[in-house]
């Protein structure tokens, strides 16, 4: 019987079918609601993370789950690199991206992708499907209990090759997942692993979700200070519970995309960046540091409330809604100008912007200042959560349908009509895509920035 594998299961549509529907046509013609990409913004955040990793000598590990497309993987790896990391949040994620490793290995260029969930029973065998195509070493798992390794214990070379990769979770800040950087549960952990010879031991991996709670650049880089010195605790910790016979240095990954972000900040020359990078390359001198991340190629709503980059630096734009790459297309169902405020009616609600909220303002997602009428096109009056506070919101939500709400005076208001398609920046980009198969793809430093010029599959299942 052959393993359940998603991209058998769970079919994407046809990206031949879905060019020759898009491709050429104007975004006031595509039905809506869709999920709309721009190219011109990815192409800054990639470069970006790329070029600060590397300047601080840091890896870098991306995070698939946001986006699950092979298109923007590209993008997020550099189309030239040799070192391929990656971590996915499901299976399918892994197995979608396959036909990319093979032809990343083929190029001779470093594979290893991590699952990025301590490793269920019913998931092992899927991964190590993929393992015996990619070869080992590749597909790296995470492990926060000893009864994980003993479900490794058992494969064999014909089943998973070469020994697993294993990071062990550590939970910094947030207990979501992962021991406490000075847990008693680490030793008996990597005594487990240390006796299992199918496994190796690479490192230490946390997650500071706590970071979205930042307020300036500097307290971003702050938060990832206080994670690096987490995971070192934990790294010594592990580093201290291995027999003396182990051999190789550990890796401490961790992020988010605030924080990871954040290590743009350093780079510029203030007393307080120096200190850090002094702390990182103290660090570097017993483990290999390398960031992860996976928002911060199209951002949303809640990055920005972050503030955790600068708005502009020598010029460029880094954190603000000019490097917002995800919009949803959504249409005007209806307008209620006799309510308390003004209000419209749009066809997207959670199913489509998801239901998560922003600590910068209180609503579900905000109208840019593209229009599909031309008397509105280039609207100056756009919510500003940090300033004029004055514009369209998407104020209420249910399943299907949304509630636009005007914020602020009506002096000036910016009038929407039955029929009329707006976009809106979504609060979280993670949310607003699932239920969309694919997304519309433009570049909005064309001379046609509204032109559809590609589109691209979601990966769908588990």
């Amino acid at each position: 019987m052959s393993t359940f594998s998603a991209p058998s299961f769970y079919l994407s549509p046809s990206k031949a079918a879905l060019q020759l529907q898009y491709v050429g046509k104007d975004l006031k013609d595509v039905p809506t609601p869709a999920a709309v990409l721009d190219l011109a913004p990815i192409r800054r955040n990639c470069e970006a993370m790329l070029e600060a990793t590397k300047a601080l000598g840091l890896g870098f590990r991306a995070h698939v789950k946001t986006h699950k497309t092979t298109e923007l993987t590209r993008y997020q790896m550099g189309h030239e690199s040799k070192d391929i990391r990656l971590i996915a949040s499901t299976v399918s994620e892994i197995e979608n991206l396959l036909p990319y490793l093979l032809e990343c290995k083929s190029e001779g260029a470093r594979i290893n992708i991590l699952y990025g969930l301590p490793v269920a029973l019913s998931h092992i065998q899927r991964l190590a499907a993929v393992a015996r195509v990619l070869g080992e070493g590749t597909v790296g798992l995470f492990v926060d209990h000893p009864r994980q390794v003993e479900d490794l214990a058992s494969l064999d070379d014909s089943s998973w090759p070469g020994r697993i990769p294993l990071f062990i979770k550590i939970a910094a800040p947030i207990s979501r997942a992962g021991l406490l950087p000075e847990s008693a549960s680490i030793r008996p952990l990597v005594q487990a692993i240390a006796s299992t010879p199918k496994v190796q031991l690479v490192g230490a991996y946390a997650h500071m979700g706590e970071s979205y709670g930042s307020r300036s650049p500097q307290e971003a880089l702050e938060f990832l200070m206080n994670e690096v010195k987490d995971a070192k605790v934990g790294a010594d910790q592990i580093l201290q519970s291995m027999p003396n016979e182990s051999s190789g240095r550990l890796t401490i990954s961790l992020g988010a995309t605030p924080t990871a972000t954040a290590v743009q900040n350093a780079l510029v020359e203030t007393e307080w960046n120096q200190k850090f990078r002094s702390y990182i390359e103290e660090v570097k001198d017993k483990y290999d540091v390398e960031i992860h991340a996976g928002v911060y190629p199209v951002l949303d709503m809640q990055q920005l409330a972050t503030r955790a980059r600068p708005t502009s630096a020598e010029g460029k734009p880094l954190l603000s809604t000019e490097n917002m790459a995800l919009r949803i297309l959504v249409e005007v169902a209806s307008t209620y100008d006799e309510r308390e405020k003004p209000e419209a009616l749009i066809a997207a609600g959670s199913i489509v912007l998801g239901r998560e909220p922003c600590k910068s303002y209180p609503g579900w997602g905000v109208v840019t200042d593209w229009s599909s009428s031309s008397a509105h096109a280039g609207a100056s009056s756009v919510y500003d959560p940090e300033n004029s506070k004055t514009g369209w919101i998407v104020g209420r939500i249910s399943q299907e349908h949304g509630n636009l709400t005007w914020e602020g005076s009506t002096n000036g208001m910016r009038e929407l009509a039955v029929g009329e398609k707006v976009m809106i920046w979504p609060n979280h980009a993670c949310m607003a895509g699932p239920n969309f198969g694919y997304y519309i793809v433009v570049d909005g430093e064309s001379s046609e920035p509204d032109k559809v010029v590609d589109v691209w599959s979601r990966w769908r299942g588990w």
